[in-house]
């Protein structure tokens, strides 16, 4: 089944009369008027619990008759009570437009004034929407497309997004260094302190099936005393990042690096990635590049190179990261060491256990239609068969053992 046979809701205010404004800068003076509008599913059942995401197709009038086929990517959010709150709250619409029109453009000027050509996304435009949006270019028709999730990154795929965010976070250190902090939106905590409440109150919801289901993953005797005395403590601890700490090498992070927030683009036959784009913006936070390493290392790639292959991804991106710092002119005086990288890792080893606890069970639950946002992270009768699949299916307990495991080895959950 393809996202296109799907069915998805679609807000009452998405009119067709939205765009003419950004269809008639696009086209000119050759510009008519929309001859045919339709929204379908953006993604496949299963695939994205957050937000609601529409492809939009068009049919464009233009002079002398011709017509001319556009698609834009729309997302725009559930009506879910506390998720609506918490985007009150912290602004992530705002704030992601503000990323893909603002920030992404300095840093992509930063490498052209360097004289490498560096993109990190589609295009982002905006329209008079009465509801909070994200309107960008569809990367489909270019060739763009999703890694399985359920499969994990390979190690080109791993590699391609690593250098990607070795990139993105040399020129926002080296932007940080020049210019001073970015406006508050980037400053303030990914969940605004008067969220705090409702985050720990999913924290808890969650942490009670995971658990409940702690004694099914193997070598749970291990950690399982560690793991309870970090659970009522995890929010504290991924709050306590949002004031960075000068000593680290902090950068602006992508906040969500994962498989369904990543696409690539790829040449005729050849499996390696030729472009590597960042299709999801919403929670950047400026703080330690070691969250996006461990978040996006732990939570998208295959079993095989997870944790076996850690150390080695991790020098691979050091290179690419001093390769790009130098080229940037950042000071060498600040350039982290990998040496200084890995301490970085171990100071922050609890994003670990937020990633076992929040990332990985949705990352690694099979596809079902019925999975949605409320019976994730509130208690309900519906909710609670989605929750116990989600930590007791066959890969995550395969995958989060070995976590564990690691983690519990590294000292991750002292704190």
């Amino acid at each position: 089944m393809t996202d296109e046979n799907t069915t998805v809701p679609v807000p009452a205010w998405l009119k067709a009369d939205l765009f003419e404004k950004l269809l008639a800068e696009r086209f000119g003076d050759k510009y008519v008027g929309i001859k045919s509008f339709e929204p379908v599913a953006g993604l496949k059942p299963g695939e994205n619990y957050s937000s609601i995401m529409l492809r939009l197709h068009f049919e464009v009038e233009l002079k002398d008759h011709l017509i001319e086929k556009v698609s834009y990517m729309l997302k725009t959010p559930h009506d879910f009570e506390m998720y609506r709150e918490i985007l009150k709250k912290n602004n992530m619409f705002v704030v992601e437009r503000d990323v893909f029109l603002q920030v992404i453009p300095e840093l992509e000027k930063m490498y052209e004034d360097a004289g490498l050509k560096v993109q990190f996304g589609a295009k982002a435009y905006e329209i008079q929407a009465p509801d909070e949006y994200v309107l960008l270019q569809d990367l489909k028709p270019f060739g763009f497309k999703n890694v399985d999730r359920l499969e994990g990154l390979n190690m080109v795929h791993t590699k391609s997004v690593l250098k990607k965010l070795a990139q993105w976070h040399a020129a926002s250190a080296n932007r940080l260094h020049l210019k001073g902090p970015y406006t508050q939106n980037y400053l303030q905590p990914t969940y605004a302190d008067s969220m705090k409440v409702n985050i720990e109150q999913v924290a808890e919801t969650l942490g009670k099936y995971f658990l409940k289901c702690l004694p099914l993953y193997e070598g749970y005797e291990e950690y399982s005393e560690a793991v309870h005395k970090i659970q009522p403590k995890i929010v504290d601890l991924m709050y306590a990042m949002n004031t960075p700490d000068p000593e680290d090498f902090n950068a602006l992070n992508h906040g969500d690096c994962w498989t369904n927030n990543i696409m690539f683009r790829y040449e005729g036959e050849n499996p390696e990635p030729a472009e590597t784009f960042f299709v999801d913006l919403q929670l950047p936070k400026v703080t330690s590049v070691a969250h996006d390493l461990i978040y996006f290392l732990l939570g998208s790639t295959q079993f095989d190179i997870k944790l076996c292959k850690f150390d080695y991804l991790i020098k691979y991106y050091h290179d690419q990261l001093i390769e790009h710092l130098a080229l940037l002119k950042y000071p060498q005086a600040k350039t982290p060491s990998l040496r200084f990288l890995h301490t970085q890792l171990l100071k922050y080893g609890r994003v670990g256990y937020h990633t076992v606890l929040m990332l990985c069970p949705p990352v690694l639950l099979d596809r079902t239609d019925e999975a949605n946002l409320t019976d994730f992270v509130t208690e309900s009768d519906n909710g609670d068969g989605l929750k116990m699949a989600m930590y007791s299916n066959a890969r995550y307990k395969k995958h989060v053992s070995a976590i564990l495991t690691w983690l519990n080895n590294r000292g991750a959950f002292q704190f």
